[in-house]
């Protein structure tokens, strides 16, 4: 997962109250999915990356631009696969992302066995699987 990020209730919590990083953390769930796939989710990349920065997902297998036999002098590769290989590239949910997943499993399971009518999300996606786990 690379590097620990120091993370307390209050950070998690503000975390929590930015709909982007719910939208994520529920669009994950416990699978690793690629950056394309987050896109067809309608996503951005500033989403992806605002993520990526607060500590909620990480690469799952990082790019490794090291493949590639040439290189510019920025350390990309000239193959012209560098943006490919970035979009293919899967991302999971960090033990913060996890952290804020299983917080909101438990408040959907409060709101359902309470008296709260039941109404489907409008996040739901075809290729989503729910319920796993």
């Amino acid at each position: 997962m690379g590097e620990r990020l120091p993370v307390d209730m209050a950070t998690i919590t503000e975390l929590m109250r930015k709909p982007v990083i719910v939208r994520i953390v529920t669009i994950l769930d416990i699978t690793s999915l690629s950056i394309l796939e987050l896109l067809e989710y309608g996503l951005t990349l500033k989403d992806i990356n605002y993520s990526m920065a607060n500590g909620v997902i990480y690469y799952d297998k990082p790019p490794n631009p090291l493949n590639s036999e040439e290189f510019s002098a920025l350390g990309i590769p000239l193959t012209g696969d560098y943006y490919y290989n970035f979009l293919n590239s899967k991302v999971k949910l960090t033990e913060i992302g996890l952290y804020i997943l299983e917080s909101i499993k438990g408040n959907e399971l409060g709101i359902k066995s309470g008296s709260v009518p039941e109404h489907k999300s409008s996040n739901s996606h075809p290729r989503h699987v729910s319920g796993v786990g």
